[in-house]
């Protein structure tokens, strides 16, 4: 059985509130063999209504870890406990920013367990970082990966959006006693910034060099598939598997948002079956690099190992 670890650690500051201190739970799985040159990271990335704290993902963990020699990661990145069935009060010290501050969370976990694996003294292949994401979990892999260009080897979709929804209309969630309607702080700020949200606007800029998977249905009610295939056909190193009525099976067992997809079998699916290639080259640092929109300037500085983004108002 892999052996399990939580650390909680200071977070990048809260940009939105005057660099205000923060913390950050990361959770990490070792494979029960331990780690060697072929081990590989995964870092799974949940979307609305995920929790890594949660028993499912805590085997997820475990699970993956064991069976394809991983040391697996999630953390709480900010504003995810909105992201569940209960209606909480936002601020601007914590809410659901959607975007840039979750990305720099999910990239920070990545870092700082590779950083505590190189402290034990543990080999372990830099080449293989995936990231596997599901609906909002895996758009933030497609911006963390714009953010820290050449740390992730693989990108696996399940059902991204390109835009959060949320951030221009409302989310509505139908339980069997009640109905809720959260209207997220963040669309109501006033330097609130779209454009760095924009996966289509990052990607037209940057020249990919992560391998992507992109499994995506046919009656998908958030994103269409037409959106999706326009945004992955351009896009170097990417593949998209349409899931239609026709080809639902017990992996993909519906064509809509999310797929309703065995988790396992999917990873399975990629990893196995598709057998992606990962390179054995040798990465280089994520240098210090700059986007522009029209309302700010975003610095993001990797000189520390750990990401810090400066954001300047124009």
């Amino acid at each position: 059985m892999s052996k399990n670890y939580e650390i909680t650690m200071d977070a990048h500051p809260n940009f939105y509130d005057n660099n205000s201190q923060r913390k950050l739970n990361i959770y990490f799985s070792e494979p029960e063999e331990g780690v060697n040159p072929e081990t590989g990271i995964l870092v799974l990335i949940p979307g609305f209504g995920g929790d890594a704290k949660s028993n499912v993902y805590k085997k997820m963990r475990m699970q993956f870890s064991d069976q394809f020699n991983l040391v697996t990661i999630q953390c709480d990145y900010f504003g995810l406990e909105f992201m569940q069935s209960e209606l909480l009060e936002e601020s601007m010290q914590n809410f659901n920013d959607m975007g840039p501050l979750q990305a720099i969370d999910i990239i920070s976990s990545v870092i700082i367990v590779q950083e505590i694996l190189r402290d034990n003294e543990l080999v372990y292949n830099s080449n293989k970082v995936i990231a596997y994401g599901h609906s909002h979990g895996a758009y933030l892999a497609y911006l963390a990966n714009v953010f820290a260009q050449d740390l992730f080897s693989l990108i696996i979709d399940n059902s991204s959006w390109l835009l959060p929804v949320y951030l221009q209309s409302n989310r509505h969630l139908y339980m069997a006693d009640k109905a809720l309607v959260f209207d997220y702080y963040v669309k109501r700020m006033e330097d609130f910034d779209i454009e760095i949200y924009d996966l289509r606007r990052h990607y037209k800029k940057i020249e990919n060099r992560c391998l992507v998977h992109s499994f995506h249905g046919d009656n998908d009610n958030l994103i269409s598939l037409r959106e999706k295939e326009k945004f992955i056909h351009p896009l170097k190193k990417s593949h998209l598997h349409k899931i239609t009525r026709e080809t639902i099976d017990d992996t993909f067992r519906s064509n809509t948002h999310g797929l309703d997809a065995d988790f396992l079998k999917m990873f399975n699916y990629v990893i196995n079956d598709i057998n992606p290639p990962f390179k054995k080259t040798k990465k280089l640092m994520i240098e210090k690099f700059r986007i522009e929109t029209s309302k700010f300037s975003y610095l993001f500085d990797y000189q520390n190992t750990i990401p810090i983004l400066t954001r300047e108002k124009k």
